[in-house]
């Protein structure tokens, strides 16, 4: 079994959606640790949840998430979901060595040579958040680096299914999700 796992959060904050995919995890075995850097507040919508991220600002929400996981191995794998997965692909340039990256209803533009992470992604077809073309620039990069990468791309519109409140939630997609990043993180 791979090491430690961080889940990241989306703009929602620390919901009970993202609570019960790391009890999942967390289930299986595997320390998994939540950081809250939104510091206990949860939204019900996305405007609230981003209006909230914008007030705090990108970057000092980034340093949150650096604080948090200071002293942490610097091999633990991560988990983020949209905004919790930008912090995640961006926290890979300071941590190379990490273990595996799972993004979730994002992704960032690469930059530079991919160092070797085993990375996968999970998506909407039509996700207003994620860019096909981001996708397969990483894609390219990840093999490139010789290092795995998995694109699991859910058919219809959508963002996060694993959030109860939203009209894509879906438990049986959240079941075969957690399938999924268990068996990546264990094999890659």
């Amino acid at each position: 079994m791979s090491g430690d796992l961080v889940i990241l959060h989306s703009a929602y904050g620390l919901t009970r959606g993202v609570q019960a995919v790391a009890d999942a995890l967390a289930a299986t075995g595997r320390p998994v640790h939540v950081p809250d850097y939104y510091r206990g507040r949860v939204f019900t919508t996305q405007a609230q949840g981003i209006a909230h991220r914008d007030a705090i600002g990108y970057a000092t929400l980034l340093d949150r998430v650096r604080g948090d996981i200071a002293g942490l191995d610097e091999r633990v794998s991560f988990l983020g979901f949209s905004l919790g997965a930008s912090f995640a692909h961006r926290l890979v340039a300071e941590r190379p060595t990490m273990g595996h990256l799972v993004l979730v209803g994002n992704t960032n533009p690469v930059s530079g040579p991919w160092p070797g992470v085993p990375v996968q992604v999970h998506r909407f077809e039509d996700d207003a958040w994620v860019k096909p073309d981001d996708v397969a620039d990483l894609k390219a990069a990840v093999e490139l680096s010789g290092a795995m990468f998995e694109d699991h791309v859910v058919p219809g519109h959508g963002h996060l299914f694993t959030e109860r409140h939203l009209p894509e939630y879906d438990p049986a997609r959240v079941e075969t999700f957690v399938a999924s990043v268990h068996d990546f993180l264990d094999w890659a």
